[in-house]
């Protein structure tokens, strides 16, 4: 007879806040979205391009592996997103004059002046989120949101 592997032993209520965090991130992130889109839809932009612009900001020594890495998603997704700014007159690759092989993402004027309108958005929105959380209670929950997804960067690896 083959021995079943023991079944790990979960403390359940550590297990229900490790779904309640994940769930209400989730939640946030969501509801946050929507409403940025519908802002952002107004000035002709998506949550994604507005994303990119701001994770290249002012910089010039950016690859598309390097604003994926930012941005923490695959850099085959940002491929198509970086084609369609480049189209749209958002986006100026270069290659890059230390690897020939790299090219570097350049922000057009045009991208520049539609990022701060798209922060201006963000900010708004963020100013809100928290409210009703004292100061000490905000600091603390960003230390534990970064923590927490330090535990995710650890068991990737």
């Amino acid at each position: 007879m083959t021995s079943n592997p023991e079944v790990p032993k979960f403390d359940q209520d550590r297990v229900q806040r490790g779904r309640d965090i994940y769930d209400l991130c989730s939640a946030i992130s969501k509801e946050s979205m929507k409403r940025r889109q519908a802002q952002l839809g107004l000035i002709g932009l998506s949550a994604g391009t507005a994303s990119f612009i701001r994770a290249v900001g002012d910089r010039e020594d950016l690859t598309l592996s390097d604003v994926a890495r930012a941005l923490r998603v695959e850099t085959a997704t940002l491929s198509s997103l970086a084609v369609r700014m480049e189209r749209d007159g958002l986006l100026i690759r270069q290659p890059s004059p230390k690897d020939k092989r790299a090219m570097l993402l350049c922000l057009t004027p045009r991208a520049r002046e539609l990022g701060q309108q798209a922060e201006l958005i963000a900010n708004v929105e963020l100013a809100d989120v928290t409210y009703g959380l004292s100061e000490p209670e905000q600091i603390q929950l960003v230390k534990s949101l970064k923590h927490v997804l330090q535990n995710l960067d650890d068991i990737s690896m």
